[in-house]
């Protein structure tokens, strides 16, 4: 495994210790926060997005409005 930083990025992941940090409860915020997100297939409550490309504040019910959309949300690392 690279345990190289990524240059002005965050620094190596942490593997060694991440065993023990599960052992103790180290995430049981996250894993509790995760099950009481809502499902797939579940309509998302209305709020306001941040555009990126140019910053401009969107409703999310005005995309969903448009087209169907879909929402990942998860780590791709």
């Amino acid at each position: 495994m690279n345990e190289q930083a990524v240059p002005d990025g965050p620094g190596p992941y942490n593997y060694p210790n991440f065993d023990q940090h599960i052992a103790e409860g180290g995430e049981r915020h996250a894993e509790a926060a995760f099950r009481d997100a809502m499902g797939a297939g579940e309509q998302a409550k209305d709020y306001t997005l941040l555009r990126l490309e140019d910053g401009a504040r969107v409703e999310l019910s005005e995309l969903w409005r448009a087209r169907p959309l879909v929402m990942e949300f998860g780590s791709f690392t």
